[in-house]
């Protein structure tokens, strides 16, 4: 374990004042509410209850220890400036804490003995698979207060931090390299735990939150794991899968968004390998001269007498590969352009929809006349 020193103090005295005067980086505990130069000069805070009984919850306890190892590995020094109970908690606590510096102006009794004995068992846990989210939770915590750039980001500036990581591990599984698969992993779950951070300020939910929805899902969507229902075969899983996806009121209207994603970065990422290489287009002009050269070729297709279905594929991959080289020399974003279409089209087949129902119209068996009719409506809405 990482060494640091912890002091645990019943009323400031003339070393913390020297500390906070030297301005040496050390995290703080204290209870809720306090406040004073002493906060202003902490690096980091930790919140006690004001109950010191409250401490020795296990919950309560190991949420504490996660946060002591968390400030220790990244300030040097914790200070624990509390009442005389809560000291004597916090004594016992922390009493066999390994390869710590350690020093207490409380006294020992019951409670100190009483915690020990859950330090004793709660230590072991600390800095294993039982607190390394919480521990990593703080860090990204601790980064939305104090950096500048991580406090400004909001869900939406965010988002192409995300789909570039959730890209950066499928090209690591496609290498086959554990080592990068495991750094882009982590980056990755970076992007996840500050989205969460963002939410639990902005939208009411954390990180606990986001685990224990996906936990709730998953039972629900394997009622042959947790339940008595009966499979033999991955076909009947995800058909099983799709049926309660519709009970949960989830529908697929559209294309797989996520799949299509990863296929633009996959292209502009080979685009971008290429210029590097000084293999690109001198102007969006030639980029979009190759891009009509492509159009053209693909009506070819569609009109010949005999269609290839697999050449016609080729043509509208090169149609949508050369839409994507005129984005990125234009300097635009073709995922915000894409998105920007999508949600138009999809606002727009709304209201559609909605004229249908109101004038009792079968979009099914209608007219190409009587599509037409409603989509202007939907467009001049």
């Amino acid at each position: 374990m990482e060494r640091y020193e912890i002091r645990i103090l019943t009323e400031q005295d003339s070393a913390l004042q020297s500390l906070i005067e030297s301005g040496q980086r050390f995290a703080l505990a204290v209870p809720a509410g306090v406040k004073g130069p002493v906060c202003a000069s902490a690096s980091s805070i930790r919140f006690l209850p004001i109950s010191a009984r409250s401490l020795l919850d296990p919950a309560e306890a190991i949420g504490f220890l996660a946060w002591t190892r968390f400030a220790g590995r990244h300030y040097g020094m914790i200070i624990c400036l509390c009442p005389i109970e809560t000291a004597s908690i916090l004594d016992g606590l922390l009493g066999r804490l390994p390869g710590v510096s350690r020093s207490s102006t409380a006294e020992t009794g019951d409670l100190t003995r009483e915690a020990s004995q859950l330090g004793d068992a709660l230590w072991p846990l600390v800095g294993t698979q039982f607190t390394a989210l919480e521990e990593f939770r703080l860090l990204v915590a601790e980064l939305r207060q104090k950096c500048p750039w991580d406090r400004k980001q909001t869900h939406v500036s965010l988002l192409d931090s995300l789909l570039e990581e959730s890209y950066e591990v499928a090209l690591a599984i496609q290498r086959g390299s554990a080592e990068n698969l495991q750094e882009e992993l982590g980056d990755l779950l970076l992007q996840v735990f500050i989205q969460a951070e963002v939410a639990r300020v902005e939208d009411g939910f954390d990180i606990c939150d986001v685990i224990q929805t996906i936990d709730d899902k998953l039972t629900f969507r394997h009622p042959h794991v947790f339940g008595t229902t009966s499979v033999t075969s991955s076909d009947q899983v995800l058909e099983n899968w799709q049926k309660l996806k519709v009970l949960e009121g989830r529908k697929r209207h559209f294309v797989d968004s996520a799949k299509l994603l990863s296929s633009i970065e996959n292209a502009l990422l080979s685009q971008e390998t290429a210029r590097c290489d000084g293999f690109d287009f001198e102007s969006v002009e030639q980029a979009h001269g190759k891009l009509l050269e492509e159009s053209r070729e693909l009506g070819e297709e569609l009109n010949a007498a005999s269609r290839d279905e697999g050449a016609l594929a080729m043509e509208l991959g090169d149609v949508l590969f050369s839409a994507l080289n005129v984005a990125r020399l234009s300097g635009v974003n073709p995922v915000k352009a894409l998105q920007h279409s999508f949600d138009k089209f999809r606002d727009r087949y709304g209201r559609v929809r909605a004229y249908a129902t109101q004038q009792e119209v079968d979009i099914s068996t209608a007219s190409q006349e009587e599509l037409e009719r409603l989509w202007q409506l939907a467009k001049n809405a």
